[in-house]
């Protein structure tokens, strides 16, 4: 299965802080640790993740995390 390079934002800092501890679980799974590079903003962006389509869909199925993936036409 094909890997791609993605970062996860948050529509708002609501929708980060309903949804942190699942993205968090989320990225936990896909890259095997709970460290990955992230700004230190309100809400924060999270880059650097590498992530099947399986991963994608699970953090795109959270309503307000907003998914890009690299590699994709804008």
């Amino acid at each position: 299965m094909s890997r791609k390079q993605i970062s996860v934002t948050f529509e708002s800092v609501e929708s980060w802080e309903e949804n942190r501890e699942k993205v968090d679980s989320i990225l936990a799974e896909l890259m095997g640790t709970n460290d990955y590079p992230a700004t230190r903003s309100l809400p924060p962006i999270i880059f650097g993740i590498m992530s099947d389509e399986e991963g994608i869909r699970r953090l795109r199925s959270l309503d307000g995390v907003v998914v890009r993936v690299h590699d994709e036409d804008d």
